[in-house]
This record gives structure tokens, C-alpha cells and sequence, in this order.
């Protein structure tokens, strides 16, 4: 590999695989400097803090990126692949200094199109010029990522506002969600989050196999980390890195096969007794008697009625062996005689279809805060219309990623 020379600094770069979970294949890399001056190593913070003045580290981002997509251009690629670019904030502060930035890739010998240019999302908070230096390059056809996300504490306007194509989410954030069951569930929704707003997700940090566990549990479309492979003046293939995470996949299949065994017999169970206390309402059994069937169910938390406005009917009838232990800490939520719910989704699907059994999606309980899913069912109660509700602790399968 050809070797740059720029004040008095030499450069190189290795590549670290971004690999695409459901392609099962690197769909790009991340190109890494490595920087010598007298022949001894230099990191990449020391290269840049060695130039003093914003003119000469956007200089060397220039010398940078040449050398990144000159050693880039030599890859065997049997697949088309992104070259992942760090951009120094010099490069964005001004105008000319971005449109000479999309200038040396372009005669280097990429299209901007092949080519995501990373930028830390902490430094987009210091200046607006940065913001501006970004759509330029965005407007020349370049991919934008944001770098290092969930460092600190991470502005989801501004990520928005960018509508970056990639969002890179930082390492510290994956091992936070690894030991704590809360963070993991929090990845998950800060992955949904990103699709919304329409950007990728690449998960950074991958080194364990708990890692990639998580990483597949989360919904992520790319990771990347030591245990994907390490960086390298030639990446590993993909039949090396697929062999990697193979196993965990199994591991992952085997264990959501398990999830939806659990889930289908428990929900079931509860379908079952649900239906026998709509029948016992109809017929004009009282509502505590009615949902008898209902709390006797281990996983059954709570029943509730309402009326076809969505208002709840007296209180809710709690279920005695799933009551929580500090229930004292929400005791201003444990009333709900009179509450609203008619924007909740379990009453919409209820009441536009009189008679059908609805199962919500998992959410937050607000009477507890525990994770539960509601069944509803519209049903005629002395020719009035009402909706049963019962709250069912959302199954849960147990993982070690300790």
C-alpha cells in the first residue's frame, strides 16, 4: 500500500468491517488512521491535536481522506461497499473548506454516493456552521452518519433536524443495555426511534457474545466491533465474520422459538378465561363475580370496564397474587374510577369491532409501571355498549447476558 507523507506525518489506515446482520454480509468499512512522525506511532488524536490551527487539521483531513480512499480503492470487494469517513469539525466550519473536502474524494476516485462521512454528534452542538458545512455534503451526494450517539446527553432534535442517513450509536450505550435489562429495552426504542426519523442503525463496541446477543435483540441493521472483526490493512472475509455470529443467531432463534412457545400458551390460557367473563357480564353476572375467571389466572394482573366513551367504570379489580410489593410508591395512580382511556388502542380496536378479542402490543402500565399488555373485548351489557379490559404482565424469557 501506497504511503502519504503530510507535515512530516505519515499516513496509513486500517479498515474495521460494518457488517449487515440481515444480509449476512460487510456492507462497508470504517477507515481508521494510522499516523507515524519519526517512525514512531501516533494516534489519531495526537496527529490532530499536532496541527494547531483549524487551516492545518483541515489539511490534514484532506491528506487523510486521500490516503483512505486510495488504500480503499485496492480492496477485493465482491459485493459493493461504503467507505465510512471521520470528519474533522475543520472540515465543516466553512463552506469552501466542505466543498474541498467533497472535492478530494471525488478526484481521489469515489463518488460521493459510496462514501458516509462520519460526524461526532457533540460537536455539532457547538456550531451552527457545522450544521451548514453537513448539508452541503449531504446536498453533494454523500451519506451522513452521526457518530457516537448516546454520549452525554444526546439531542434527538438535532438528530432530526440533520436526518442523517446512518445513525452510529456509541459503545458505552451497548454496555449499559448488556448488564441492565431497562437500558436493553430502552435500545430497542431508540432503534425504532432512529427508523422513524429514517436513518440505520450501526451498533458500535461489539466484543462479547453477550454483545451480539443484544445487538440482535435490539433491531439493529449493522454492527461492528472486535468480535465482528478487527480493524486491518485487509479486513476479515465475510464467510469468517458470518462463522462468528452464526452461532448466536442459533442461540437467538432457539431462545425467541422458546419466547413464543411461553407467550402463545400463556396469552391462550388468558383468552380463555377473558371470554368466560364476557359471557358471565352479558348474562348479567356482577363484574367482581364476572371476573372471577380472569384473576385467577397467574399472569393476570388487573380487569376494568368501560363505557363506549373509553371512561372507566368503578375500580379496577386487582388480581391478589400479582400485586406489587411497593405498591405504596404509586398509590396517586392506583385509582382510576373515572379515567379516560379512550385514546388507548385496546378501546379503539374494541369498539370498532364489537366482539373481537384485542391483545395490545407490550406498554408501560401507568396504574404500576410494570410492562403488560391489555386485552379488550366490545361487549352489550344491558344494551349498552362497554369494553372488558384485562392488564396481563407482558411474558418475559429470562437471558443470561450477564
Amino acid at each position: 500500500m501506497k504511503r502519504f507523507e503530510h507535515a512530516g506525518l505519515t499516513l496509513g489506515s486500517h479498515f474495521q468491517p460494518i457488517y449487515s446482520l440481515a444480509h449476512r454480509r460487510t456492507v462497508g468499512v470504517e477507515a481508521l488512521l494510522r499516523a507515524e512522525q519519526n517512525q514512531l506511532p501516533l494516534s489519531p488524536a495526537e496527529a490532530f491535536y499536532a496541527m494547531v490551527s483549524p487551516e492545518r487539521r483541515h489539511g490534514l483531513d484532506l491528506a487523510v481522506s486521500q490516503a483512505h480512499v486510495q488504500h480503499f480503492s485496492q480492496l477485493e470487494q465482491a459485493h459493493p461497499h461504503w467507505l465510512f469517513l471521520n470528519v474533522d469539525a475543520a472540515s465543516l466550519s466553512r463552506p469552501e473548506r466542505a466543498m474541498a473536502l467533497a472535492n478530494s474524494i471525488r478526484e481521489a476516485g469515489l463518488q460521493p454516493g459510496n462514501v458516509v462521512l462520519e460526524v461526532l454528534e457533540h460537536v455539532l452542538e457547538v456550531d451552527e456552521a457545522l450544521i451548514e458545512g453537513v448539508n452541503l455534503l449531504k446536498k453533494a451526494g454523500f451519506l451522513i452518519a452521526i457518530d457516537d450517539f448516546g454520549v452525554g446527553h444526546s439531542n434527538l432534535d438535532r438528530v432530526c433536524q440533520l436526518e442523517p442517513d446512518l445513525v452510529k450509536f456509541d459503545k458505552d450505550l451497548l454496555r449499559s443495555a448488556v448488564s441492565q435489562p431497562r437500558t436493553r429495552n430502552l435500545l430497542s426504542r431508540l432503534v425504532r426511534l432512529m427508523h422513524e426519523i429514517g436513518a440505520l442503525v450501526v451498533e458500535e463496541g461489539i466484543e462479547t457474545e453477550n454483545d451480539v446477543l443484544v445487538a440482535l435483540e435490539s433491531g439493529c441493521d449493522l454492527v461492528q466491533g472486535y468480535y465482528v472483526a478487527r480493524p486491518s490493512l485487509t479486513p476479515d472475509a465475510d464467510d469468517i465474520i458470518t462463522k462468528r455470529l452464526d452461532s448466536r443467531w442459533d442461540e437467538l432463534m432457539v431462545r425467541d422459538l422458546l419466547k413464543r412457545k411461553i407467550t402463545r400458551r400463556q396469552i391462550e390460557l388468558a383468552r380463555q378465561a377473558f371470554v368466560q367473563s364476557a359471557i358471565s357480564l352479558m348474562q348479567g353476572t356482577p363484574f367482581d363475580q364476572a371476573a372471577t375467571p380472569m384473576l385467577a389466572m397467574p399472569d393476570v394482573i388487573r380487569c376494568f370496564l368501560l363505557d363506549s366513551e373509553g371512561r372507566q367504570i368503578g375500580r379496577n379489580l386487582n388480581s391478589r397474587h400479582n400485586t406489587v410489593a411497593s405498591n405504596l410508591k404509586f398509590a396517586p395512580l392506583a385509582d382510576t374510577t373515572g379515567a379516560v382511556w379512550s385514546r388507548r388502542a385496546y378501546f379503539q380496536h374494541a369498539i370498532d369491532q364489537p366482539g373481537v378479542l384485542y391483545m395490545s402490543e407490550p406498554y408501560l402500565s401507568m396504574t404500576d409501571t410494570r410492562s403488560c399488555v391489555t386485552l379488550s373485548m366490545a361487549i352489550e351489557i344491558d344494551e349498552a355498549m362497554h369494553v372488558l379490559c384485562a392488564d396481563v404482565l407482558a411474558p418475559r424469557v429470562h437471558s443470561s447476558h450477564g
